[in-house]
């Protein structure tokens, strides 16, 4: 029992023992602190930059999300960034549009409007003549604007009016946009006026306005927006093919890239398989992420005709698996080819401070320090800017164990405590061996003594 008991008493120091902490991370960071740093080159003078992701940060980035991503200066500091996706481009209009009263009934007057619709689809209005005063509700003819409808401006007469707006697109089903209030108002030289509707970036021909006191309207104009996809500047990466087994083969990419077309290319000519793709982050992850579909290669009269790219949606992870049905043969000899894009993202910063600025990445435990590009970029002057080379005074991340002031004592103890253990376990082991002397023995030890 009191061998047990010294046991228990050398072996809680180990169990309790203080587990090593994780270095802090310097405030502010630095650029020791990160694996990789790759040098930014500048176009031209500019208070902003834009560049797209390189793909060493993909690469070496140690967090998918790339929120381990930091621009400094030459001094060392960091400047403001963003990380952004490769959008569309809106272009904005104004256009003023022609409208007509609509025909409704008053407690002092019929009035009768007719409306007619072209081969074109523009609106042309016959009407009787109608007291201005009882008009509150019109067609918006809008069936010539290319694009979504952004937002009404709206004129009219001196007054506050609650309006109800309602789109469509034959002039017979209508759906409602909801209501909101037009203010305008002149008071001893002064004039407050809210004269903007929003219409939510619809597609209609056709607006109707209502609203339930008298309201003359004097004009209607549109702000609508069409999209203009910017410039494909997609990255295409071709990795290794390496079988896993019979139909099963591994690609693996070497970055965390937001990868949304895959092209496979089938190793024989006149091949029609039935496959399945899949995906993991990291090596110890279950496969997801699986489609499955119809993969050819064939040669036709004049040309080779080949497996549509798939088109995916944005996905970073790394390793892919194919997976060929064998019930018809599979592939033959050869390996299948995996050709993987994707759209880089876009990082946009603010040049404070003396150049060369540099990009640093590569921290498991840096997050995102990244702001709105709206709240980033004040006007329009952006200039472009380039990733230049891997530097070389790159410096691995900084040690995620921090050392204790007394390491040295902290190791002696540890090796005394094990040593301790060992001996206790060799007693242990001996008295185990030993054998206990039998009742007869004993008791003659006892007369004879």
């Amino acid at each position: 029992m009191r061998l047990i008991c010294l046991l228990i008493l050398c072996v809680s120091p180990l169990i309790w023992a203080k587990k090593p902490t994780p270095a802090p991370l310097p405030s502010p960071l630095t650029p020791a602190i990160f694996s990789h740093q790759q040098a930014l080159l500048l176009s031209e003078s500019s208070p902003f930059y834009r560049l797209d992701v390189p793909v060493t940060v993909y690469q070496f980035s140690q967090r998918a999300d790339l929120s381990d991503l930091r621009v400094f200066n030459g001094a060392g500091e960091l400047v403001p960034y963003a990380l952004e996706t490769s959008a569309a481009a809106h272009q904005l209009s104004q256009t003023a549009l022609r409208f007509f009263p609509y025909a409704e009934k008053t407690s002092n007057e019929q009035r009768d409007v007719s409306v007619q619709i072209s081969s074109d689809g523009q609106l042309s209005a016959q009407s009787h003549t109608v007291s201005k005063q009882q008009q509150s509700s019109y067609i918006v003819d809008a069936s010539q604007i290319k694009g979504q409808l952004e937002s009404l401006t709206l004129a009219w007469q001196e007054g506050n009016s609650q309006i109800r707006l309602a789109a469509s697109d034959d002039l017979q089903q209508w759906q409602s946009l909801g209501s909101t209030e037009i203010i305008q108002l002149d008071y001893q030289g002064q004039t407050l006026s809210q004269p903007k509707v929003d219409l939510g970036s619809i597609r209609a021909k056709y607006l109707r306005i209502t609203s339930d006191t008298p309201l003359t309207l004097k004009e209607v104009r549109l702000q609508s927006s069409i999209a203009h996809p910017s410039p494909t500047k997609r990255v295409w990466l071709t990795p290794v093919t390496t079988p896993l087994g019979k139909g099963e083969y591994l690609f693996d990419l070497g970055v965390h890239a937001p990868v949304d077309r895959l092209e496979l290319t089938l190793p024989q000519l006149n091949t029609v398989v039935q496959a399945s793709l899949s995906s993991r982050a990291a090596p110890a992850e279950p496969w997801q992420n699986k489609q499955s579909g119809v993969l050819y290669r064939l040669q036709g009269k004049t040309a080779e005709s080949r497996s549509p790219a798939l088109i995916i949606p944005p996905n970073n992870h790394r390793y892919w698996r194919l997976s060929v049905n064998q019930n018809s043969g599979g592939l033959g000899e050869g390996l299948p080819q995996l050709k993987a894009g994707w759209t880089p993202q876009q990082i946009a910063f603010v040049a404070r401070g003396q150049a060369p600025f540099t990009l640093a990445f590569g921290h498991a435990r840096v997050n995102s320090a990244a702001i709105n590009s709206a709240d980033l970029i004040i006007g329009n002057t952006v200039a472009s800017a380039v990733a230049g080379a891997l530097l070389n005074k790159a410096a691995p991340p900084a040690p995620a164990i921090a050392s204790e002031p007394s390491s040295a004592r902290s190791y002696g103890l540890w090796t005394a405590l094990v040593l301790a253990v060992g001996v206790l376990g060799a007693m242990a082991y001996k008295l185990t061996r030993t054998p206990s002397p039998s009742p007869e023995k004993a008791e003659e030890s006892e007369i004879s003594s």
